[in-house]
């Protein structure tokens, strides 16, 4: 008996290991290993490079508010910004972890790599030719844009992760019918409610991810077209704009404001936003555009067109795992027609925008571009006449894009090395020469917050000397400094020339200039000013 058990552990791993050469033998299995590999190594390397750079602007204000979530900080989170990041920093805050290195491996580098694999997985479940997943998870872990922000105390990465999340179970559970874990793919309700938990867990860490909802909404408007007038299906779209409705209703009224303050009708449309896959596409030849970008309106128009031909099938789609493809590309469409019609018309950003505020649109983006390159490489196969050239074609306009991708990542990434090291290096004096009670008056309000754990007063709406005299004399702060990295009130920078008596230089912080070393900000220790010159 003892023998027949041996026998049959024996045969089990010789099955396990037959399934193992036969799984590495399958390129398509070991593609996606290389390149999380590749992933792994190249943002290994940036964040080793990164891992001790000042904190800008946003990031100070999610950890400023991190570190008060966690009794270490006073810093109240700006009205545009809703928590979640800031919950999930201040875990590490609360259980005495506060090395930045360390947080910033867990909360940014690891995020950036659960999206490249998502990237995978997500486009795998929407399109049969794996050749699609393949391309656009190689795009994606050189996207300049992506890589520059993966290094930051920023939201776009678990925003995305959750964003990715919510597409995912749209398209293995609710449309491919494929169990995931716990979830069934009977269980179409059980689906829908991880489809809006993960959306808004998204919206949680970074409210501009609400651009992507209206995508799928109206994709499962379009999926149950057939359906559509029937009661269920009613009720069930009533009820999502309801609970919609509620919960925004619900929200506390500062996150109501923060959410509205996202609309500018003051402002004109925005039509430069149709120029951002310009723009994460960037070149490193002045004048032309990098092949990733052509790929993509190539894939785009082809799609386009094919659509505009399938439409008489289009209107006959049912509620299935059918056609999966041209749903797919309706979806990826609507993705990026949403988040482009939300910013041209509803948020109108006025002095321009960053490309990472369109990261809710790059699943779309990514496939188009992809699409584009299988279009070329197909194309220029036949005409050489030469089934086989369309796996060289691929790897070559790969090659090329990639090198551009890095070669633009690498050279922004170390000139913004050092950025705002003297608002770090002052607040950080701050903090070693002064009072936990006491209060700073600075500018840069969220990165001395921050850095010097102290109670930090802007005093960029002082107009004059009469308006930071009063303000001086209500609040009595400690220190007052005056830097060239934030606009400050024209008046400030001379404030000190006039009172002396008030403003003490204690501590200065220069740079190399064209002209020479000159300083960049100061730090003045404040002094009792004379009510009767009030």
């Amino acid at each position: 008996m003892e023998k027949v058990i041996k026998n049959m552990g024996k045969d089990k791993i010789e099955e396990r290991k037959e399934q193992i050469k036969t799984w590495l033998k399958n390129p398509y299995n070991l593609v996606p290993i290389g390149i999380l590999i590749f992933a792994f190594a190249i943002r290994f390397y940036y964040f080793w490079l990164t891992k001790n750079q000042p904190l800008w602007w946003d990031e100070s204000e999610y950890m400023a508010y991190a570190k008060t979530l966690a009794g270490k900080a006073n810093y109240t989170l700006g009205e545009q910004r809703l928590p979640g990041f800031s919950l999930l920093v201040s875990i590490f805050f609360m259980i005495g972890i506060s090395n930045e290195p360390i947080i910033k491996f867990f909360v940014a580098f690891i995020p950036s790599i659960l999206v490249i694999f998502l990237v995978y997985l997500t486009i795998k479940e929407m399109y049969p030719d794996k050749k699609i997943a393949l391309i656009s998870t190689a795009i994606i872990t050189v996207l300049w844009e992506h890589l520059f922000y993966s290094n930051r105390f920023h939201t776009e990465n678990p925003a995305l992760i959750f964003e990715l999340l919510a597409i995912y179970v749209l398209f293995r559970v609710y449309i491919n019918e494929k169990d995931l874990l716990f979830v069934k793919s009977k269980n179409k309700f059980l689906s829908l409610v991880l489809i809006a938990l993960f959306s808004f867990i998204s919206i949680l860490f970074r409210p501009g991810n609400l651009l992507f909802v209206p995508a799928i909404f109206l994709f499962l408007i379009f999926y149950h077209k057939e359906h559509l007038f029937k009661k269920k299906i009613i009720f069930s779209l009533l009820g999502i704009l309801v609970l919609g409705f509620v919960g925004f209703n619900i929200l506390p009224n500062s996150v109501k404001s923060g959410f509205l303050s996202y609309y500018h009708s003051e402002n004109p449309f925005a039509w430069k936003a149709l120029n951002v896959f310009y723009g994460f596409y960037q070149s490193v030849v002045p004048g032309i555009p990098s092949l990733f970008y052509y790929a993509f309106l190539i894939g785009f128009v082809i799609c386009m067109f094919d659509l505009i031909i399938k439409w008489p099938l289009i209107k006959k789609i049912g509620a299935d795992s059918e056609n999966l493809e041209i749903k797919s590309d309706i979806f990826n469409i609507l993705l990026i027609i949403c988040v482009l019609f939300l910013f041209i018309f509803v948020i109108r950003p006025y002095q321009g925008y960053e490309y990472r505020w369109f990261f809710p649109l790059l699943t779309g983006m990514l496939v188009f571009t992809s699409k584009g390159i299988l279009s070329f490489s197909e194309y220029a196969s036949k005409l050489l006449n030469y089934r086989k050239a369309v796996i060289i074609f691929i790897l070559v306009i790969l090659t090329l894009g990639i090198y551009t991708q890095v070669v633009y990542a690498d050279r922004i990434i170390k000139i913004k090395l050092d950025s705002y090291a003297p608002v770090r290096d002052a607040a950080l004096w701050i903090k070693e020469n002064s009072n936990k009670e006491d209060i700073i008056f600075s500018i840069s309000h969220p990165q001395t917050s921050y850095y010097s754990e102290r109670k930090v007063i802007s005093y960029s709406l002082a107009k004059n000397d009469s308006d930071l005299d009063k303000m001086i004399k209500e609040y009595k702060p400690k220190y007052l400094t005056v830097s060239i990295f934030e606009p400050h009130p024209e008046f400030s920078y001379t404030y000190q020339q006039r009172h002396n008596d008030t403003l003490i230089p204690v501590k200065a912080y220069t740079m190399q200039t064209q002209q020479g070393i000159a300083p960049v900000l100061i730090v003045y220790e404040v002094k009792k000013i004379n009510t009767s010159d009030i």
